[in-house]
Parts: structure tokens; C-alpha cells; sequence
């Protein structure tokens, strides 16, 4: 029994030992390794906490969507999330641009853009329009299949 709490205790220091935040400000990213161990980082707890993230298929979240008019009369865009996954998300997006009648405006710049949101952070993506005809847009995604 007392060999039993001597275990348990130790556990729950080493545990307890790594729960120091990466960084106080939401704003600043630290990357495993980088950051001191949390309880999702620990090297005990971690391979839980990725399994249930893998088993759940926890991806990205778009949390807020803007939108408004440069000075110049062109509509700008930005795409607000959060990646709830355990691991980088790298994904491709394309904007579309509409014009009035809902028919795209031709432009060099509708191509796939890559994405990259770090694990367990929030991330956000931006688009100006390339003519002031633009008057609406659509976004589309895709798995990008180079990931490193």
C-alpha cells in the first residue's frame, strides 16, 4: 500500500511539475517543446490526449467572419478560427470573387493559397478584392497533401 501512494505521488509531481503555461497572452504561439509542459503537453498525459483528439477527428472552427470596403472601394475579408486539434492543420483556400449578378469575376489571384493554423491555436486569413465589382465571395477549402 504505502509502495502504491509513493508511485501515485510521483505521478502526480511529475504531472503537476509540467502544468506552466506556454505564454499568459493568447496572442503568442509556443510550439511543443518550446513551451514549458502542460497538462496536454506532458510527456505522461500527451499520448491520451492525441489519441482522443485523432479518435474525435477534431479540425478547424470558423469562428467569425468580416467584411468591408477599402478606401478604394474594395471588398477585403478576413476569416477568423481556431484549430481544435492536437496537430497543425495545413489546409488550402480559394476565394472566389462576385460580381452583382453572382457571376465571378475573372482574376489572376482566385488560386489555392496554403494554410497553416498551429494545434490548440486560433489563426485568421485575409482577401482583398481584385476589382471594386466585386460585391460578394465564397471561400473553398481542401485537405493540402504535401503536408511535411
Amino acid at each position: 500500500m504505502v509502495k502504491r501512494t509513493v508511485v501515485c505521488g510521483w505521478a502526480l509531481a511529475l504531472v503537476g511539475a509540467g502544468c506552466h503555461p506556454g505564454s499568459s497572452d493568447p496572442r503568442v504561439n509556443t510550439a511543443l517543446g518550446v513551451q514549458s509542459d502542460t497538462l496536454a503537453s506532458n510527456i505522461i498525459t500527451r499520448p491520451i490526449g492525441d489519441f482522443i483528439s485523432m479518435m474525435v477527428g477534431e479540425g478547424i472552427e470558423v469562428r467569425d467572419v468580416k467584411e468591408r470596403k477599402t478606401d478604394a472601394g474594395f471588398l477585403e475579408i478576413q476569416i477568423s478560427g481556431y484549430n481544435h486539434s492536437v496537430a497543425r492543420k495545413l489546409f488550402d483556400y480559394k476565394v472566389e470573387w462576385l460580381d452583382a449578378d453572382g457571376m465571378v469575376v475573372d482574376t489572376a489571384m482566385s488560386r489555392w493559397i496554403q494554410m497553416s493554423a498551429m494545434p490548440k491555436s486560433e489563426f485568421a486569413f485575409g482577401a482583398i478584392a481584385p476589382h471594386p465589382r466585386a460585391v460578394s465571395w465564397r471561400i473553398n477549402t481542401r485537405v493540402n497533401r504535401n503536408v511535411q
